[in-house]
C-alpha cells in the first residue's frame, strides 16, 4: 500500500518524471536555493563575521590613550632625573594614534584566487568575543623634555638618546631644554 501525496506533491513528482527529469531537478533545486536566501533575510542574524568584536568609542580610545601618555611621561621623568647633570626634570609626550588590538583572522582562498578573511571568534560569552593576536602601543609623536641640566649640550646629547631608545621617536622629534627655577 502506497501513501497518497497531497494533490500539489502529485503534481511536483510527476514533473520529475520523463525525458526532462534532470533538468526539472535542478530548476527544482535552484528554486529551493532561492527560497532559502530569501528567508534567510527575515530571519534574525548573529551578525557578520567580526560585527561581535568590541568597538571602543573614541572617548574610550582617548582615555587610554591619555593613561598611556601619563605613564610613559612619568616613567622618563623619574629615569632623566637619574642621568648626571640633568637634575629635576618634566616630561611631555604626545602619541600619534591610540592604542590599537589587532584580531586573529582566518583567510580562505577559493581555486579561483579570490580570499575572504574572517575574524576568529571564540565561544559565546567570551570578553572580547573575538581571539586577539596582539596590541599596538601608540606610536610617540615628539617628547618635550625640561630639566635643570638642559642647557649642556651634553646633558641634552644623553637625554635625547635615552628618550630616543625608550620611545622609537625620532631625534628631531625630541626636544631637551633648560628647566628655569620657579619661585
Amino acid at each position: 500500500m502506497t501513501p497518497t501525496l497531497p494533490k500539489p506533491l502529485q503534481k511536483l513528482a510527476a514533473a520529475f518524471k520523463g525525458d526532462k527529469r534532470l533538468v526539472n531537478l535542478a530548476v527544482a533545486a535552484g528554486l529551493a536555493g532561492m527560497l532559502l536566501i530569501a528567508v534567510s533575510e527575515w530571519l534574525p542574524s548573529g551578525g557578520a563575521a567580526g560585527s561581535d568584536i568590541p568597538q571602543e568609542s573614541p572617548a574610550a580610545f582617548q582615555d587610554t590613550a591619555a593613561r598611556y601618555e601619563q605613564e610613559l611621561e612619568a616613567r622618563l621623568e623619574a629615569l632623566i632625573c637619574q642621568v648626571d647633570g640633568a637634575g629635576a626634570a618634566q616630561v611631555m609626550v604626545t602619541l600619534a594614534e591610540s592604542p590599537r588590538t589587532v584580531y586573529a583572522t582566518d583567510t580562505e582562498t577559493d581555486a579561483a584566487g579570490s580570499s575572504r578573511s574572517e575574524h576568529l571568534l571564540l565561544a559565546d560569552g567570551a570578553d572580547p568575543p573575538a581571539l586577539v593576536e596582539s596590541t599596538l602601543s601608540p606610536q610617540v609623536q615628539g617628547v618635550a623634555v625640561l630639566c635643570e641640566g638642559g642647557g649642556d649640550v651634553t646633558v641634552q646629547a644623553k637625554v635625547t638618546e635615552i628618550v630616543k631608545v625608550l620611545t622609537g621617536a625620532g631625534a628631531s622629534s625630541i626636544t631637551v631644554e633648560r628647566l628655569t627655577q620657579q619661585g
